[in-house]
């Protein structure tokens, strides 16, 4: 009982800052609809892009043009959820190396969710809208697929969100690594919109391991095709693995944390 209290009231309080970061982007509303509807129209392009190409080679190796409707709409929605929800996870490096977690430390909240979620892209609500629609229109899923479409979207922002805090912890321990966490972000975001069909061997070994990107396109994909209780299990348990690697590093770093020394190695 008393973790499901728990777990409510953080539920409540992501949702309480989600809310109030929207209403902070939208005191400049035509920015943020302009950011929003720009978002909408970039994935669209690709989708496009992809659509076309299918319409030429219906069938490749095994993929159809729905198969690049699902990977586009999971990874956009995952990736949505995790710069809507936890925008604040790319600045961890920053925060790190200029004192910004201070702010954190002395409130009752777990420090690396509060900094996590203190801050929102206004064009994660592009890449969901975009998401949303792209399903509904191209899949015409009944609720039971579309709900499940939405929890797979949330495992993958919680891999994205996961793999960008482990990349910027490392900021503890060898200096700000914001660079590199954003390049390897990049990747895996590209990574996650291809078939996974055209990597083969120890490319496709590190798209499940390092660049997680299978695990947000690709297992998801399997998954709304044909349900299958152990590929559930592994998509579960990668997310929770990465989970608990990225708050366990996070933790570690926490320890050695020292604003002072750490401005000092910055100047």
């Amino acid at each position: 009982m008393f973790v499901l209290t728990s777990f409510v009231r953080t539920l409540r309080f992501i949702a309480a800052y989600a809310i109030a970061n929207i209403q902070a982007a939208m005191e400049y509303r035509i920015s943020f609809w302009v950011k929003v509807f720009t978002m909408v129209a970039n994935d669209s392009l690709w989708l496009f892009f992809w659509w076309t190409y299918f319409q030429q080679f219906p069938v490749v190796h095994g993929w159809q043009n729905t198969d690049i409707v699902i990977i586009w709409a999971v990874s956009a929605c995952g990736f949505g959820i995790s710069v809507g929800f936890f925008g604040n996870a790319s600045k961890l490096a920053t925060m790190i190396m200029n004192g910004g977690l201070d702010a954190y430390l002395g409130m009752p909240r777990n420090v690396l969710l509060h900094a996590c979620i203190s801050a929102s892209d206004p064009t994660a609500w592009g890449d969901i809208i975009f998401s949303l629609g792209a399903f509904l229109l191209f899949l015409h899923p009944n609720p039971l697929l579309f709900g499940f479409f939405l929890l797979l979207s949330l495992a993958g922002g919680l891999i994205f969100t996961s793999f960008i805090v482990i990349f910027c912890s490392l900021a503890f321990f060898l200096g700000n690594t914001e660079g590199l966490a954003q390049q390897l972000l990049g990747a895996l975001v590209t990574f996650s919109t291809y078939p996974m069909y055209i990597f083969n061997g120890a490319i496709r070994v590190l798209l499940f391991t390092i660049i997680p990107a299978g695990f947000i396109s690709f297992v998801p994909l399997q998954l709304l095709h044909r349900f299958t209780w152990p590929l559930l299990a592994a998509m579960v348990g990668f997310t929770v693995l990465i989970t608990l690697v990225a708050t366990g590093i996070f933790q570690l770093g926490l320890r050695r944390y020292e604003s002072g020394n750490l401005l000092g190695m910055q100047g």
